[in-house]
């Protein structure tokens, strides 16, 4: 019985000897984490949008704060669809006082007092995601802007004098802009603050993170082999985790059912400190790593209650108090930064391809554009040369014998052929106000300029095969020249028949009218002409285009009256009659008669408009330079 004893004895001994000599040594890993943002419904959110209320005084300082602001760490800036929505009221800041302060400038060796205007700032802040509010603060802030510093004291009393007035004409007055008064760097030094703010709130940020696991180094201990089998296959996978992938679990769990199973076979006491010790620090890391709470807190307080390096234990449970779990995970490790790549990557893309499309759909406009612009060259030339040949051979044409009496009243065919240049200035009346308006025009064979004073000025401007417009009522990005259409253009161009400018007799058109029964016209027996244009619709039916009429004096061969009605899709949408009156001989004409007074009616979606022109001067081969129909002269481009 006693040698049993002794046996037992022996065997305990020894025992306590192995375990008392068991020591480990520290192994430090790093290993990237994600920060995640206090809001586990916006892991799966990419992308942020800002939206913002400002005071209508404010509304240029909005364009710079959707340019800077705001740049969220862990979400890519989308101009209007972000699934993270940020919404930002900003009241216009309210002058609160003027203050001075004083620094000691050691280079002069003086005070130096500096002059600042406070102003309370106020901007309200929400963040949505899906309508649900995360977080909605008011952020009221006294902002400061330095208005002047002096070096003598007794000039600051005039520096606040100047400030205060100042501030009380621009309250009263309304006539100092936000800039002026340094509105909008308070307004951006606060909304600085509130950026980093929103950063700590809902960033989501790349940072690294120092596990401390014990290993084994007691070779002869009997434990030895498998706490070896664990250290290699944990330094393995600690040397795998990315940003997208933590420690694999299942590689793992016989391990960790290992390690749980040495905590029964070492129960708690004195002797057992040093292996419970490294069971239990490694228990807490790994499961903390594998995003385990609950067991990872379990061997947390374990670790502690074994009181050898309890600020183990601790460390690891404050690291789980901060960490903000979804579905009890930590979040330490997902493909968010991956898939923020990928979508930059497309974002990128489909810059890169709107951006080829751009210069593709310009290089196709600018080839469109040549192709136009020699067809218009073309045609202005060509009908150049059709009025010659026509007046040239006005035996041959349509209803020779009245276009030969008509061209003669207007001072013959030669006469017409000469006209290179031609001016006109007219007053006009518009029935239904008093307000003075004047046009001015001038023409050759291939460019025409409008200058109408009501009273500000307007231009058109045909140069060639382009066409131009400009309103001075116009501001902003519109204060430029407007490039017209083809149907403006069109339109415009006909002008450059200088005898369709002085007379409005359209001999493009004469061998397509059609003489109808002679008509009484404004109490004076008429030749009627007409010349209906038809086109073919979407549907490939016949429906009208231009209904044109012209009127004739049978007496004196005078137009009396034009009549144009235009068709859209076979619906009328432009009616447009002049009355000629006031014809008057034209030296440069051979005497050929010009009318001196027309009355317009003008019918379109605007309504109706009635106005009486009245030429003032007519002016035919007059002396001016083709230089006048270059729109960059009215607007500085020519020096």
């Amino acid at each position: 019985m006693k040698k049993i004893l002794l046996l037992m004895a022996l065997l305990v001994m020894g025992s306590v000897q192995a375990q008392e000599k068991i020591s480990s040594k520290k192994k430090k890993f790093y290993i990237p984490v994600i920060r995640y943002s206090d809001f586990p419904v916006l892991d799966n959110v990419l992308t942020q949008t800002t939206f913002y209320q400002l005071d209508k005084q404010l509304i240029q300082e909005e364009a710079i704060l959707k340019k800077h602001y705001f740049d969220i760490e862990g979400f890519i800036k989308d101009p209007a669809n972000g699934k993270l929505k940020i919404y930002l009221t900003i009241a216009l800041p309210k002058y609160n006082a003027t203050k001075v302060d004083s620094i000691f400038d050691k280079k002069k060796n003086a005070w130096q007092f500096q002059v600042y205007s406070n102003y309370d700032v106020k901007i309200k802040v929400e963040a949505k995601c899906a309508d649900k509010i995360l977080l909605s603060e008011d952020f009221n802030s006294v902002e400061s802007h330095i208005v002047g510093a002096e070096y003598n004291k007794g000039s600051i009393k005039a520096v606040i004098e100047l400030n205060n007035k100042r501030v009380a004409d621009a309250e009263r007055d309304d006539n100092f802009t936000v800039a002026e008064l340094g509105i909008d760097k308070m307004i951006y030094h606060s909304v600085d603050g509130i950026q980093n703010y929103l950063n700590y709130k809902l960033a989501y940020k790349v940072g690294e993170s120092k596990e401390k696991f014990e290993f084994v180094t007691s070779k002869g201990h009997p434990e030895y082999k498998q706490m070896l089998d664990f250290e290699t296959e944990i330094t393995a996978e600690m040397e795998k985790v990315t940003l997208e992938k933590g420690l694999d679990e299942k590689l793992l769990t016989p391990h960790l059912q290992y390690l749980e199973s040495l905590l029964i076979k070492y129960p708690t006491s004195p002797a057992n400190e040093n292996i419970r010790f490294i069971v239990t620090n490694n228990l807490a890391e790994t499961y903390f790593l594998l995003e385990n709470k609950e067991k990872a807190l379990l061997y947390a307080n374990l670790l502690i209650e074994n009181d050898k390096q309890d600020s183990r234990g601790s460390a690891i449970i404050k690291r789980l108090k901060n960490s903000v779990f979804a579905d009890k995970k930590v979040r330490s490790h997902t493909t968010r930064f991956a898939d923020l790549k990928k979508l930059g990557l497309k974002i990128a893309e489909e810059k890169e391809e709107k951006r080829l499309a751009f210069f593709e759909k310009i290089e196709q406009q600018d080839a469109a554009w040549e192709t136009e612009k020699a067809n218009r060259e073309a045609s202005l030339e060509k009908a150049k040369l059709q009025r010659f040949n026509l007046l040239d051979s006005i035996p041959y044409q349509s209803n020779a014998s009245l276009l030969a009496k008509i061209v003669d009243n207007l001072g013959g065919s030669q006469a017409l052929k000469k006209i290179e240049k031609a001016h006109l200035l007219s007053k006009l009346s518009i029935e239904g106000t008093n307000i003075p308006q004047t046009e001015e025009k001038w023409a050759t064979t291939s460019n025409y300029l409008l200058k109408k004073k009501m009273p500000e000025t307007y231009y058109e401007i045909v140069n060639g095969p382009e066409a131009w417009s400009h309103d001075d009522r116009e501001s902003g990005v519109n204060a430029k020249w407007a490039k017209l259409s083809t149907y403006d253009y069109s339109n415009l161009s006909k002008n450059v028949d200088l005898v369709n400018f002085l007379t409005d007799l359209r001999l493009d058109l004469w061998n397509n009218l059609e003489v109808l029964q002679d008509e009484m016209y404004e109490g004076r027996l008429c030749y009627h002409l007409n010349y209906f244009e038809k086109t073919l619709s979407t549907g490939n039916r016949t429906i009208p285009k231009t209904d044109y009429h012209v009127f004739i004096d049978k007496e004196n061969y005078n137009i009396v009256s034009t009549e144009k009605t235009e068709f859209d899709n076979g619906n009328k949408s432009f009616f447009e009659r002049k009355l000629f009156g006031e014809y008057r001989p034209v030296a440069a004409l051979n005497s050929g008669k010009i009318p001196h007074k027309i009355n317009y009616e003008i019918e379109d979606f605007n309504g109706e408009t009635l106005y009486q022109e009245n030429r003032e001067k007519i002016e035919v081969n007059p002396v001016f330079g083709n230089r006048i129909f270059m729109k960059e002269v009215y607007f500085g481009g020519f020096k």
